[in-house]
């Protein structure tokens, strides 16, 4: 098969193979936080990165952009590629070409996100400066209103002007979400975009994420220790236990067959509805590790 005959949608956006972190430590060994995993994620499509804390979801997360600092971080790979560019092998001026544009990220907590003397507007207009030369200066207000329209922010306009601290923190986070979005990024990384949310706010976050990533053909890494929520919003889950992928399939052969006593826990951990809850079980990790 000739290369024009291989479709963009069949070439992976994203393939990493045996990636390996570990960050070195003055006075002990190095601590291995990823030890060797592979994945592949597809043009718009959406993959849960499922575990604990400590498991090594966002160490993985930060890689992909190069964003952990190298040293003590040391990052390694026999593949690492996003539209087919290899990773590791590009220079600042190449990495921050991809930063924000190529690869966005959503981070945990939004109040420490962003920046508090900044207004809304000026912390928009920064991302859209530097990756949408196609926005004019006299033209970045109405981009701006636009995403926060999109992502269900009422009275954008007004909005404009307003402090981090003068928004709720559902809203707060749906303005990270308008902030990652504007420079219409191939892969968004969702790191715990739900933290600190309530419930009813964590649902239409969650339901957010799934409408703009198909009006926008996106591609997704939900990165989660609750799997509770992503059904909506992830085609696939991997779940991570220790810097490794332990398994890995479609999000309703998991939900409804998981294999691996890992993620048999932590299916046991999320709350149903009119269901007595049984005692959760100590988890044996020597069992686990065998």
């Amino acid at each position: 098969m000739s290369d024009a005959s291989i479709s963009k949608k069949d070439v992976p956006l994203l393939r990493i193979r045996d990636l390996q972190i570990e960050f070195g430590r003055h006075d002990a060994e190095p601590v291995k936080a990823v030890k060797g995993i592979s994945l592949e994620l597809k043009r718009g499509e959406s993959i849960a990165l499922v575990g604990e804390s400590g498991s090594g979801k966002s160490a993985t997360a930060l890689a992909l952009a190069r964003l952990l600092p190298e040293p003590p971080a040391s990052i390694s790979a026999a593949e690492m590629t996003l539209n087919g560019h290899e990773i590791l092998k590009m220079n600042e001026r190449e990495l921050r070409s991809i930063r924000g544009k190529e690869i966005a990220y959503i981070f945990q907590e939004p109040t420490t996100s962003l920046n508090p003397v900044l207004t809304i507007r000026t912390q928009i207009a920064e991302a859209l400066a530097l990756h949408r030369p196609d926005v004019s200066k006299a033209e970045r207000d109405d981009e701006i209103v636009k995403w926060l329209d999109k992502v269900g922010i009422v009275d954008s306009r007004k909005r404009l002007h307003a402090y981090p601290h003068e928004l709720s923190g559902g809203m707060q986070q749906r303005v990270m979400i308008a902030m990652a979005l504007c420079t219409q990024p191939k892969l968004l990384i969702a790191d715990e975009p739900t933290t600190a949310l309530d419930v009813t706010i964590q649902k239409q976050i969650m339901d957010l994420l799934a409408q703009l990533r198909r009006d926008l053909d996106m591609s997704i890494i939900l990165i989660t220790h609750n799997f509770g929520i992503i059904r909506d919003v992830a085609d696939r889950v991997a779940v991570m236990f220790r810097g490794q992928i332990v398994e890995t399939g479609p999000v309703d052969d998991i939900l409804r067959n998981p294999q691996h006593a890992y993620t048999k826990a932590l299916l046991a951990c999320v709350p149903r509805m009119g269901a007595k809850q049984p005692r959760l079980k100590a988890i044996d990790y020597a069992l686990l590790d065998a």
